[in-house]
């Protein structure tokens, strides 16, 4: 007697019949959260105190450097939003434009003192079908994500490593949900 199977079918985009809002918020669910809460976390020690933050200010450069790089793809997505008429791609952009926004509070949060105000340009002006617009911001979620990736090798702080790690984290979500919405196969899409 042959063993009963499930299976289970994987829509591809053009199949689906939630909107691109639907599948990039279920994508990164709970993702903006994520980034808070190596901020709001205190340690607390055996006798009940806090300990103090795992900081070093030789990591103030390159935070800075990754602020400012937060704050431009914040711009971008801007521009995104602006390029597209469709309500829903306006949703599904600012969705992952509030992430940005996010991420660059964080980490001026983090630095408070020590910003330096960072250049707010946007990296580049999306255009085009949403398809197209969806993979140009999933390349630059990738290269932000390097970006970050590499600033890790240099930090030197537990609380920074931390807070880069978690933007890392979510970042290579959006480029993969990027690539997804924009019409790759799941499995192209995973390999961002």
């Amino acid at each position: 007697r042959m063993p009963h199977v499930d299976t289970h079918q994987v829509e591809s985009p053009n199949t689906m019949t939630t909107s691109r809002r639907q599948l990039i918020a279920s994508l990164l669910a709970g993702s903006a959260a994520v980034v808070a809460a190596p901020m709001l976390a205190g340690r607390a020690s055996a006798e009940g105190t806090i300990d103090a933050p795992h900081r070093d200010p030789a990591d103030n450069a390159t935070l800075n450097a990754g602020l400012e790089r937060e704050t431009r793809m914040a711009a971008t997505y801007r521009s995104a939003v602006a390029a597209t008429s469709n309500k829903d791609d306006k949703a599904a952009l600012s969705l992952l434009l509030d992430h940005h926004v996010a991420y660059a509070q964080a980490l001026h949060g983090y630095l408070a003192t020590k910003v330096v105000p960072p250049n707010a340009a946007p990296l580049a002006n999306p255009s085009g079908s949403f398809a197209q617009i969806a993979m140009q911001m999933a390349t630059l979620e990738e290269q932000t994500t390097n970006i970050h990736i590499d600033s890790l090798a240099v930090i030197k702080g537990l609380d920074a490593s931390t807070l880069i790690a978690s933007i890392v984290t979510i970042e290579a979500r959006h480029a993969a949900a990027l690539t997804l919405v924009a019409g790759a196969t799941p499995l192209i899409a995973a390999g961002n």
